[in-house]
């Protein structure tokens, strides 16, 4: 390899070896669906080597914890604690987060991937390592599966490629969660609010796949307009605004 080649690889951080994957997954009364992200975990066509998961059960009061026993990758690390709390599971898993780690990505629990999905992950971010890129989501698709789903989702998907928000699943750069942590006061938009912190310092992206597969729970709970309506409530409002707000995801 010539001097030149040499010197620009190491400036884009490229290598020929796999980046290092860290799954944070919080688990808070997830007995039906986490059972499905575990075993698709177990698929995935990524090298062991260069990946972990950690689960962090923080009070569940149904079955949460013996279908994690039942279906998590035998190298997965769980944690389990009596403090409940998104923004706490997942301050924990970063705490627990391998020093090789290039990525983590906060997962919930009902979210999970088709087997080639960090293959495809993989290629993006090398492809692209000289943006600076530290923050990121995916397209999603629904589960259950109709054509209704399908048309919210797709409206969904871009404008969360708009607005930058997102919810189901963030990807947020290793080095980046040493000082930037997800805020324990809020119950509601502390996803886009730790994406926002992180922007401050790095680029976004955006990846539109159709490997990434999540629940529209939610959406059949609340209903696809009151959703629509969440959803621009929390971009707009302020900070101060979002901390008073009690909010309690449906299971």
């Amino acid at each position: 390899m010539s001097v030149a080649l040499e010197r620009r690889r190491k400036e884009l951080n490229v290598s020929n070896e796999v980046l290092f994957f860290s799954i944070v997954i919080p688990a808070y009364n997830e007995e039906n669906y986490i059972g499905k992200t575990l075993s698709a975990l177990k698929e995935l066509d990524y090298p062991p080597s260069r990946l972990e998961v950690i689960i962090v059960e923080n009070g569940s009061t149904d079955r949460t914890d013996s279908v994690v026993a039942a279906n998590a990758p035998v190298s997965a690390k769980v944690v389990r604690i009596a403090e409940t709390g998104v923004s706490h599971a997942r301050n924990l898993g970063a705490d627990l987060v391998s020093q090789a780690s290039d990525w983590v990505i906060f997962l919930d629990a009902d979210t999970y991937f088709a087997p080639t999905f960090l293959r495809e992950l993989d290629r993006f971010l090398r492809a692209n390592a000289g943006r600076n890129l530290g923050t990121g989501m995916v397209s999603l698709r629904p589960v259950p599966d109709s054509r209704v789903a399908r048309g919210w989702y797709h409206f969904f998907n871009f404008v969360s490629y708009v607005t930058r928000t997102t919810k189901s699943i963030q990807f947020i750069r290793r080095d980046l969660l040493g000082d930037i942590r997800y805020d324990e006061s809020l119950t509601f938009g502390e996803d886009e609010q730790m994406l926002k912190e992180c922007r401050r310092h790095v680029r976004h992206f955006y990846l539109k796949t159709r490997s990434v597969f999540s629940s529209t729970r939610r959406f059949l709970r609340n209903g696809w307009i009151r959703e629509l309506f969440t959803s621009i409530h929390l971009i707009v409002l302020p900070y101060r605004k979002k901390q008073s707000i009690d909010y309690t995801a449906p299971r």
